[in-house]
């Protein structure tokens, strides 16, 4: 079923990098919605009118990779799971087909809009140094003394910008996560993320969404990643999330 989607992504008309990087949203409100792969393919008519798909070299279909990091005792897990406003995420994220590699720190500000720091690496880093450390630390006022890789994570995505060029939509899949000891793959979900500089303005798949009576769903790779290697840790807060994918995967 989802490859009848990826085919049909030939109908949608490419946009270039260079002209996506105009609509590059680092502060931005977030809606993302987790799908199965039938309604993705009832997305098609709605995608295939309204926006354009990145296309480089004749590729529409990338790879990405990312290191997360946090504290030994979880910080940034926990600070999410509790509610906490202006919680954090840090990252080191590679495109493999361009091989560019980022370090990016994302704050949560409000409800829905996030804030994110980028500054490009030579290669995906794996670790934190006192240059780094000190970064991220002006992101918070917890002391951050013990940073460290969490998790690796790698996922393919699918970039799509809206015809009038304000609005990016992201679509992420074959979402794969690893650490020292396991790793685990979400199979049946794709996560849609819908990226606007507010929330007031008029998105033609919102509103497909919305007719379709698909609910916006909360989802963090990072958070499902720990979730999912580390089985043992607190997570109450997230059983209802856990059990609508689920419910949604099957």
């Amino acid at each position: 079923m989802f490859n009848k989607f990826l085919s049909n992504l030939q109908q949608l008309n490419p946009t270039t990098l260079s002209e996506l990087d105009s609509v590059s949203l680092q502060n931005r409100i977030d809606s993302k919605y987790i799908l199965n792969e039938k309604e993705m393919v009832n997305l098609l008519p709605c995608l295939i009118e309204n926006y354009k798909i990145l296309t480089i070299k004749d590729e529409r279909v990338f790879s990405y990779e990312n290191n997360y990091f946090d504290t030994s005792d979880y910080l940034f897990f926990k600070d999410h799971h509790n509610g906490y406003a202006n919680r954090i995420k840090v990252r080191s994220r590679r495109y493999v087909e361009s091989d560019l590699c980022f370090f990016e720190i994302k704050k949560k500000e409000k409800v829905n809009r996030t804030n994110k720091h980028r500054e490009s690496l030579v290669s995906l880093v794996s670790d934190i140094n006192e240059e780094k450390r000190e970064l991220i630390q002006s992101f918070t006022r917890k002391e951050l003394i013990d940073l460290q890789l969490i998790l690796k994570n790698n996922f393919k995505r699918i970039t799509l910008v809206n015809n009038e060029f304000t609005e990016r939509v992201t679509i992420d899949f074959k979402i794969h996560f690893a650490d020292e000891t396991n790793e685990v793959n979400f199979e049946g979900i794709t996560v849609v993320e819908i990226k606007q500089s507010k929330s007031s303005q008029a998105s033609p798949l919102v509103s497909f969404l919305k007719e379709s009576n698909t609910r916006e769903q909360s989802f963090s790779k990072y958070i499902f990643g720990v979730i999912s290697l580390k089985p043992e840790i607190k997570k109450n807060n997230f059983l209802p999330i856990l059990k609508n994918i689920n419910k949604i995967k099957n």
